[in-house]
């Protein structure tokens, strides 16, 4: 039995820990301290993939994004291809951004999937033409490594915020559409326009998402069926 001297010791250390995190995130906001906590854990991943690389073929086929990429099963979906998932969940395309060296460069792939932004819109506040500069800019740093691999740019996919508002947030599909048409017109890419297959009476098929952001395997089906021509 824990003594009661050393339970309420424990119990004061949590709560002068939980003062501390209440007032740092207030002092820096607390929008900057979930960044923080998000930076964190981007690092962790990147750390992973720097580990992950070594045994990884070079030619093969990269997907980059956020967490829907993430939990697109590519390993399972396309078992007959050196394909290689460098999906991290929260990420932005300024997250992209900063780790192309470890998601693609050195895995020297022959072909790259791209699908980023969603995130943007509920993290970042510096509107769509900022997001599609972003984007483009991944882009260009990618065939300024390597002119030669192909670039697959996929649309952003709808959302659906009557499931789960505070899930969706503030992504809103016009929004979405907007991003989209710019991204369309990115030279340098090959766009895949997905975001029509996932939609329904104007927002994102209850039958393909969980909460009304992320896919469930239906919705995965739909994205596997339509990328497989590309893969090949």
């Amino acid at each position: 039995m824990i003594p009661l001297s050393v339970y309420i010791i424990t119990i004061a250390l949590l709560l002068i820990v939980n003062i501390f995190i209440y007032q740092y995130a207030i002092k820096k906001g607390e929008k900057d301290f979930m960044e923080l906590l998000f930076a964190a854990g981007l690092m962790g991943k990147v750390d992973a993939f720097k580990h992950y690389n070594q045994y990884a073929d070079k030619g093969g086929i990269v997907f980059v994004g956020d967490s829907i990429t993430q939990d697109f099963n590519v390993y399972e979906y396309f078992p007959n291809n050196r394909v290689y998932n460098r999906g991290i969940g929260g990420d932005t395309s300024k997250g992209v951004l900063s780790r192309l060296d470890v998601s693609i460069n050195e895995l020297e792939p022959k072909k790259v999937f791209l699908q980023i932004g969603t995130n943007d819109l509920e993290l970042l506040d510096d509107g769509i033409e900022a997001i599609f500069n972003r984007i483009k800019n991944i882009v260009k740093n990618i065939n300024d490594f390597d002119s030669k691999i192909e670039i697959y740019l996929i649309s952003v996919y709808p959302v659906n915020p009557s499931i789960d508002p505070s899930t969706v947030g503030k992504r809103n599909n016009q929004d979405i559409q907007a991003l989209n048409n710019l991204l369309s017109h990115i030279e340098g890419v090959n766009y895949i326009a997905i975001y029509d297959a996932l939609e329904k009476n104007g927002v994102l098929n209850p039958k393909y998402t969980l909460e009304g952001l992320h896919l469930n395997q239906k919705g995965y089906e739909i994205i596997k069926n339509i990328l497989i021509e590309y893969i090949q």
